[in-house]
C-alpha cells in the first residue's frame, strides 16, 4: 500500500475526530458533509437515506459487473458524548506518545477512516486498470450510539445491506476479527406499590422494597448460569438504573430500574424476558400489594455467529493470513455493533467486526487509538479490499 495513504489514515482520523457527532446531543451533520466529499472526491456516487431529523446514512458503491455479493464497509458516523474527566481537548486530536487522542478515535472513527483509505487505494488500482470483480460499498451510519440503532436499521430495510453482503464494521477490535458478539438487551422494571405514611407502613406496598428483592434475584440467577459459551463466555445481568420514591415519609408507590442482559446462545429475547419478569413477579409474592411491568429498551439484539467458512469469510481470513502471517481464528465480543443488527435483521451469516483501538478506550475520557495500529488497519482493510474487488 502506498505510504502516503498510510499517513493521510492518520490525518483523515485527525481531521474527523474534530467533526464533533455526539449522539445523544448533536448530529452527524459535519461527519456527513466530509464523507461525502471524500467519496465523491474518489469520483463515487453518493447516496443520502434520510433516517430521523436530517440525520442521513451515507452509501457509496463501486460497483462491478457481476452479480457477486458486496463487500460492505459498515461504519458509523457518531459518537458517545464527551463526558467528564478529560486530562486533553477531546476534539484537538492531538498526536502524543504514539497515540490519537480524542472522543471517536477508537470507537470508531480511526476504524471508518481506514476504511475509506482502503477505498481510496483500490480505486487507485481501479484508474491504473485493474479490473473490479465484485462490488465494494461503503455505507456509513447514524445513531449507533443508542439504543434503537435507527441508521443501520434503515440501511437493512432500504436494501443497503443484504443477506448475501459481506459486511465489515471497523469497530475496535485490536485489529483480530471478530465474529461473534453476545445478544444485548436493555430492559426497564416498573414496579407499582401504595403510598402510606411511614409511621404505617402496614397500610402501604413498598416499591422500591419489591424492586430490591428482585435485584437480589437477578443476582442469584446470573450466578446459577452456569452455561458457558466457546466463543462468548457467560450471560451477564447488570442493575445499571435504579429511582424509586418521593419523600423520607412516605412509603414509595413506584420504583423504577433498568437491567442490562448479555446473553448468550441459546437463550433467546423472549427467553431473556420471561426470566426477568418471572424473578420481579416472584419478588413482589412478597410485598403484598406491589406488582410488577417490564418494557424493552432497545431494538432487539439477539447474539451472533458468523461463519468464516463462507467464501467471503475465506477470502478475508486469506488477505489477513497473506499480512500478518496467520489466519483469523473464530473470536467474540460483548458489546454489540451495527454489524450485528444487520445480521439479526438479514440473516446474514457473514457479518464481521475489524479495526484499530481497544473497547476499553472507548466510552470514557481520554479516548485514544494507537497511531502505528491505526496505519496498520489501513494495511490489513486494503488487502481485503483488494483481494475481495480484484481476485
Amino acid at each position: 500500500m502506498d505510504s502516503k495513504l498510510i499517513d493521510e489514515t492518520v490525518s483523515l482520523t485527525r481531521e474527523l475526530v474534530r467533526l464533533r457527532s455526539e449522539n445523544p446531543g448533536g448530529t452527524e451533520a459535519d461527519m456527513m458533509e466530509r464523507t461525502e466529499a471524500f467519496l465523491r472526491g474518489l469520483g463515487l456516487d453518493v447516496q443520502r437515506d434520510e433516517v430521523i431529523d436530517g440525520r442521513q446514512n451515507i452509501t457509496a458503491e463501486l460497483s462491478a459487473s457481476s452479480t457477486a455479493p458486496a463487500l460492505v464497509f459498515l461504519n458509523h458516523m457518531d459518537t458517545v458524548p464527551a463526558g467528564e474527566g478529560w486530562t486533553r481537548d477531546p476534539f484537538s486530536a492531538e498526536v502524543s506518545g504514539g497515540k490519537l487522542w480524542g472522543r471517536g478515535a477508537c470507537d470508531m472513527k480511526g476504524g471508518l477512516a481506514a476504511a475509506l483509505i482502503a477505498v481510496k487505494s483500490l480505486k487507485a488500482r481501479l484508474d491504473r486498470g485493474a479490473k473490479l470483480r465484485r462490488p465494494i460499498r461503503t455505507c456509513l451510519v447514524v445513531d449507533e450510539e443508542c439504543q434503537w440503532m435507527q441508521g443501520v436499521s434503515k440501511a437493512v430495510d432500504i436494501g443497503r445491506i443484504t443477506k448475501e453482503d459481506v459486511v465489515i464494521s471497523c469497530e475496535p477490535t485490536g485489529l483480530e476479527l471478530k465474529t461473534a458478539q453476545k445478544g444485548a438487551m436493555w430492559f426497564e422494571l416498573l414496579f407499582s406499590g401504595r403510598s402510606a405514611h411511614a409511621a404505617t407502613p402496614q397500610l402501604g406496598a413498598n416499591a422500591i422494597q419489591a424492586a430490591a428483592r428482585t435485584l437480589v434475584q437477578l443476582e442469584e440467577l446470573a450466578t446459577s448460569m452456569d452455561t458457558t459459551h466457546d466463543l462468548l463466555g457467560k450471560t451477564t445481568i447488570v442493575t445499571s438504573v435504579i429511582r424509586g420514591g418521593s419523600k423520607i415519609n412516605i412509603v414509595p408507590d413506584s420504583c423504577r430500574i433498568e437491567v442490562d442482559v448479555r446473553f448468550i446462545p441459546p437463550l433467546s429475547i423472549p427467553e431473556v424476558s420471561a426470566f426477568l419478569l418471572d424473578a420481579a413477579e416472584e419478588a413482589c409474592k412478597d410485598v403484598p400489594g406491589a406488582s410488577a411491568t417490564l418494557r424493552t429498551l432497545s431494538v432487539d439484539r439477539p447474539p451472533v455467529l458468523s461463519d468464516l467458512r463462507g467464501s467471503g469469510g475465506k477470502i478475508i481470513s486469506e488477505a489477513i493470513a497473506g499480512i500478518t502471517g496467520a489466519p483469523p481464528r473464530p473470536a467474540g465480543v460483548s458489546y454489540y455493533t451495527d454489524a450485528g443488527l444487520a445480521a439479526a435483521r438479514t440473516g446474514n451469516s457473514q457479518c464481521f467486526l475489524l479495526g484499530p483501538g481497544n473497547i476499553g478506550q472507548a466510552h470514557g475520557p481520554d479516548e485514544y487509538v494507537e497511531v502505528e495500529e491505526l496505519r496498520m488497519s489501513a494495511v490489513i482493510l486494503a488487502g481485503i479490499t483488494e483481494k475481495y474487488a480484484l481476485t
